[in-house]
């Protein structure tokens, strides 16, 4: 934000240069990035010496003019009145903008060339004069910019804001900033009497439709105006902070802006149907031609000000183009409001559209200083734009700003900030903030002003105390701290282990309460001497719904499923490592590390060209067995029919570790399904993760690319129908078969031909050597002798 010094000394009565302001303003909290003199931004305006002034041959009110700048000579084209030789003058060079905002580039002017052009005293932002040649005095150094040669400075602060102190977005707010660090007077303008009754009811009517939306409403009505120029001292103002002047009552409400920092709006009220004004949402379907010119589409989470028949502005970001002030107004609505800094971000951000007023509604204004800004704006527009005020204000006021009392121990204090502070002291630097002070007993308590939102606890006052005092007055102190690392645990190696690899495998982890519900429990339908239903109950619970201390981690997966399911999430692979409680009777509860699963809808992405399948078990099982094969846990199996009641036992299978249960997997049952309102299928698993730990890791070996070609011999086999596939698998790899890279199932077949009770089992068989090319006469031997081992250990036949 742009601060000029001089608007700033009229509201805090301090004589320090901008310099010194800087340093105290960044000091205490307040960074200034900068301070630029207002003039640069005109460009290269210099002063320069008349040599000839001869009249155009084209146009008898024109001069062409020689002139120097000290070093070179150019030819300037000039209708300005008083040209003489000798005389310096201020001359813009190509490049430069005028006061006015005019750019002055190099043209021809009938037929004759100009290379720049002299400044009046209003072109060049020293006064309002335009009708004259600025006139600089005859000792001036040629080719000096034309503010030094005059002996002008209009310093200016960039003072950098941060999110939380919205309440510095204007004049008065690092006046305040300045008061409070330096102890100066604040200076406030005086504002006249503006007529009060019930005028302006019978003209206006105001409705705030969404109170959430729009905590406070105010305006007032001004007939008779006389559309215009602005003053100059004004129109300096708002050009010093690099705003354009536009017209004296647009300029107005830019001039109480940056001077209060609450965004005000005026309406032609001529344009205004049915002489009503709605703070309602956008409906369905509307839209806006903004002053930008641009037609901008709303949705109805949008706040905008409407009329009896459709908006005429996005509330507090931008204006409507068809309810604009033009040169014939005549009668004028002033708008001063209060909206939802949340709502108003939501709807710049969807506009793409950020303004001066967003940017300060989005950052917070000061509620009790809707008023003051109004009355100020109605003054001024009086004052410079004539008319007459209806008497009466509209101040629509339904959810009315609350002060909360912060409370500040003067121990607490000093333990924090190493500095003995009297209570007078403290007080004293608390009254600067603006705020109600009261001690008693070595307690604070602080009702914060309206304009500090960001004040709301004690560590908030300690900083203000702070920031007053001095951070550079603070005593040093270096922190003593004694630091230390250990190896991680196991535990903690598995459990990071595991997210990575499911991660990978594209699931998202979940955090659940580890309370829950015991109807949560009671809908798994377990046994009654299932351990599961030996929980812990809470002694105060907040909710039946959070009563018991979780035995599974099953409800909470199923819960998220539903929960992202009613939200047209389709597709789903979540995961969740979290403990589970088991009572001990007198002793402290056992906790145990448990991983649930939960995977739903199809096997991947809807992509074009393509259909997708529903998952299955296999799908299941297939990312266990790539979660096991990855931690390289010995002795970890999976075996079919779990004997959970809420799994398809079709379709489920135990996770056994050296021959214990440590968890299972499945596809759930479809009551239960229904109980949580799912589509099919819906694929859950859960496993013991502190019953791994106890698992031995198999050492992983680095194998690399093969050089020489792979070979492959299939076998065909007749086994019982109740064998185990897993089973031959685990007894294939149970001894050392000479260049055997893997084994694949590829098929397994029951039905006629094969006899009732039996199935036919195919295995392929991969074979290659890391030396050279294998002869098909000595991998038929391998594979017959395979072959008859596995025929006579499982008394198989071929098929």
């Amino acid at each position: 934000m742009l601060v000029p010094l001089s608007w700033l000394r009229e509201w805090v009565e301090t004589e320090l240069s901008a310099e010194e302001l800087a340093e105290i303003l960044t000091m205490g909290g307040l960074e200034v990035e900068g301070v630029e003199e207002a003039y640069k931004a005109l460009g290269p305006v210099v002063s320069a010496e008349i040599l000839t002034v001869n009249p155009h041959p084209e146009a008898e009110s024109l001069r062409v003019c020689e002139v120097t700048d000290g070093k070179d000579r150019y030819t300037i084209v000039s209708a300005a009145p008083g040209l003489e030789v000798g005389l310096k003058v201020a001359l813009a060079f190509p490049g430069a903008i005028t006061f006015s905002g005019t750019k002055i580039s190099e043209t021809k002017i009938r037929g004759m060339k100009s290379e720049g052009m002299f400044l009046s005293p209003y072109e060049a932002g020293v006064s309002e004069e335009k009708d004259r040649l600025l006139v600089l005095p005859e000792e001036a150094s040629l080719g000096r910019p034309f503010h030094e040669v005059l002996g002008l400075a209009e310093p200016v602060l960039e003072v950098a804001i941060t999110p939380n102190r919205g309440d510095c977005l204007s004049v008065l707010g690092v006046a305040r900033e300045v008061a409070a660090l330096t102890g100066a007077k604040l200076r406030f303008p005086e504002i006249p009497d503006l007529p009060l009754g019930e005028g302006l009811e019978k003209e206006a009517e105001v409705e705030i439709l969404e109170p959430d939306l729009c905590y406070r409403y105010a305006g007032r009505l001004i007939t008779g105006v006389t559309v215009g120029e602005s003053p100059f001292w004004m129109a300096k103002k708002l050009w010093m902070c690099g705003l354009r002047p536009i017209n004296n009552l647009v300029d107005v409400t830019n001039y109480v802006l940056l001077e209060l920092g609450q965004p005000l709006h005026a309406f032609d009220w001529e344009k205004i149907s049915g002489r009503k004004i709605l703070v309602r949402r956008a409906r369905e379907g509307e839209s806006i031609l903004t002053l930008d010119g641009e037609r901008r589409a709303l949705s109805p989470d949008m706040l905008v000000i409407a009329d009896a028949e459709r908006p005429v502005a996005v509330a507090g970001v931008m204006g409507g183009e068809e309810s604009a002030v033009s040169e014939s107004t005549q009668s004028v609505f002033l708008e001063s409001a209060w909206f939802n800094s949340i709502s108003i971000r939501r709807t710049a951000r969807a506009l793409k559209l950020s303004t001066e007023s967003s940017y300060r509604f989005e950052r917070g204004v000061d509620p009790e200083g809707v008023i003051l800004a109004l009355e100020r704006a109605t003054a001024l527009i009086l004052e410079i734009a004539g008319g007459k005020v209806i008497p009466g204000r509209i101040d629509k006021y339904p959810k009315a700003w609350q002060p909360q009392v912060i409370n500040l121990r003067l121990t607490r204090l000093k333990n924090y900030l190493k500095v003995d502070l009297s209570e007078e002291e403290t007080a004293e630097y608390l009254k600067r903030i603006g705020g109600e002070v009261e001690s008693k007993g070595g307690v604070f308590y602080f009702i914060p002003p309206s304009f500090r939102h960001d004040l709301s606890l004690e560590e908030d006052l300690i900083e203000e105390v702070a920031r007053l005092y001095g951070y550079d007055r603070l005593p040093v102190s270096i922190p003593v701290a004694e630091l230390s690392a250990t190896a991680p645990e196991r535990e903690e190696i598995l459990v990071n282990e595991i997210k990575d690899i499911l991660r990978a495998l594209g699931f998202y982890e979940v955090i659940n309460y580890s309370f829950i519900s015991p109807k949560s429990l009671e809908a798994l339908e377990l046994q009654k001497n299932d351990s599961r239903l030996q929980v812990l109950r809470l002694a105060n619970p907040l909710a039946e719904t959070q009563s018991i201390m979780r035995t599974t981690l099953i409800p909470g997966l199923l819960e998220n499923a539903r929960f992202n399911f009613f939200r047209e999430i389709q597709r789903l692979k979540i995961f969740e490592i979290g403990k589970v409680f088991f009572p001990r009777g007198e002793e402290l509860p056992e906790e145990r590390i448990s991983l649930g699963l939960l995977i739903l809808g199809t096997s991947q992405p809807e992509f074009w060209g393509g259909k997708s399948r529903k998952v299955d078990i296999y799908d299941l099982k297939g990312v266990l067995e790539a979660l096991l094969r990855e931690l390289s846990l010995a002795g970890v199996e999976l075996r079919p029919y779990a004997e959970e009641p809420f799994l398809k036992r079709g379709c489920s299978f135990v996770i056994e570790a050296q021959g214990r249960k440590v968890g299972f997997a499945g596809e759930v049952k479809n009551y239960l399904r229904h109980k949580f309102e799912l589509p099919a299928p819906v694929l859950l698993a859960e496993i013991d993760i502190s019953g791994l730990l106890e698992l031995p890791e198999v050492p992983k070996k680095f194998r690399g690319l093969p050089r020489y070609p792979a070979t492959f011999r299939d076998l065909t086999m007749i086994v019982r129908d109740d064998l185990p596939v897993g089973e031959v698998l685990n007894y294939i790899s149970s001894f050392d078969i000479p260049y055997l890279e893997g084994v694949l199932v590829t098929n397994v077949y029951k039905g006629a031909p094969i006899p009732e009770g039996e199935k036919s089992v195919s295995l392929r068989f991969i074979y290659r050597s890391p030396e050279r090319t294998l002869t098909d006469e000595e991998v038929n031997a391998i594979q017959e002798d395979v072959a008859q081992k596995i025929f006579k250990h499982f008394q198989a036949r071929p098929r």
